[in-house]
């Protein structure tokens, strides 16, 4: 039996954990760059509907304990919404490697803030990946319109 052999693709990895973990990103995939910027865009709606849900909550609720759990509840809403949207640029079961089971306030934005460096190292080999593809497969010694 035959065995397709495709060319080996640039990619950017990072270990997310102590157990030697990683995700990896195919710089060559085009569509990363458009999974990044719909996922951010969720993101900040998911944040903006948060933080409306926590002043509803705290203007209606006055119990101390009551109050206290109906926070936990939108966090958590929060933080599993977020999970998914990072989970699909990063690819699924990232969050789940890199977190493991916790659940606390503020993971995310830690998440996305550590991300940051790597997003900027990123686009330079996107762009250099692009090009890459560019010049294999666009027609040699032909007007483009």
């Amino acid at each position: 039996m035959d065995k397709l052999n495709l060319p080996k693709r640039e990619t950017y990895k990072l270990e997310v954990n102590d157990n030697g973990d990683y995700i990896e990103f195919d710089l060559t995939d085009l569509n990363l760059p458009f999974k990044v910027q719909k996922a951010s865009n969720n993101m900040r709606k998911i944040i903006k509907e948060y933080n409306s849900k926590i002043r509803n909550i705290n203007q209606t609720i006055k119990n101390e304990k009551q109050l206290s759990l109906a926070v936990i509840k939108a966090t958590t809403d929060k933080n599993s919404k977020l999970e998914k949207e990072f989970d699909s640029f990063l690819g699924e079961g990232s969050c789940k490697k890199i977190f493991g089971d916790k659940n606390y306030y503020g993971m995310y934005e830690e998440l996305l803030e550590a991300l940051e460096p790597h997003f900027k190292a990123m686009k330079i080999n996107i762009k250099r990946a692009q090009e890459k593809l560019i010049e294999k497969y666009m027609p040699k010694n032909k007007e483009v319109i």
